[in-house]
């Protein structure tokens, strides 16, 4: 695919005496003769010239997926008591990176979860994990694309998928980032749960679609 961008253009006078002298009466001659010269003023003279740069994408360019978070809440005492529990996030690695080398078409991040688990197959019943909105940034300074948006979202392990990511047409381009601040991460937990070591797999697909 070729993608071209915009043309931008870039002036005497003379004197003459005779003198008599003697008897005779002096005759003088004078003669005054002046020329002149006008020229007319055309003012300022302007060009205008074209200058043109041609950019190129590969026709095997994609939109990618760079990276996604991998998140733990630590260890904890099993939530057993009067109250139901909210869990903050210990660590988040990655954010979400989608890189675009110049497409048109937009593209969009959708996540859904598994249930979480531990080895015996049993399961975090009515556990909610919650992810605030993130901060949004291009990897590189001044980028003047449309910026894509990120929303805050609940995950249920229901396998339902939710927006995360997403870009307009001709927006998103570039490398951009949505990071997930540890506090914007929850997981609430009810009471009444067995003992265990839990994950969940959360799953991020790519569509080189807005939403």
């Amino acid at each position: 695919m070729t993608r071209k961008l915009m043309k931008v253009a870039i002036a005497g006078g003379t004197a003459a005496l005779a003198l008599g002298f003697g008897v005779i009466p002096a005759i003088a001659a004078t003669t005054d003769g002046t020329s002149s010269m006008s020229s007319g003023s055309s003012g300022p003279v302007s060009q205008t010239t074209t200058t043109t740069a041609e950019f190129d994408t590969s026709p095997n360019a994609a939109i990618a997926l760079d990276s996604a978070p991998n998140i733990g809440f630590g260890a904890n005492i099993t939530p057993n008591g009067k109250t139901d529990m909210v869990y903050s996030a210990t660590t988040a690695d990655n954010p979400v990176e989608v890189s675009n080398p110049g497409l048109a078409s937009g593209w969009s991040v959708q996540v859904k979860n598994s249930a979480f688990a531990d080895a015996a197959g049993d399961t975090l019943k009515g556990a909610v994990l919650s992810l605030g909105a993130p901060s949004v940034a291009a990897a590189n300074t001044g980028n003047p694309s449309a910026a894509p948006v990120a929303d805050a979202l609940k995950l249920d392990g229901t396998g339902t998928n939710a927006l995360a990511f997403s870009a307009v047409a001709k927006g998103g381009l570039g490398i951009w980032d949505a990071e997930y601040g540890l506090a914007s991460i929850s997981l609430a937990v009810p009471a009444g749960q067995l003992s265990g070591t839990y994950s969940s797999t959360m799953t991020w697909q790519l569509n080189d679609t807005p939403q």
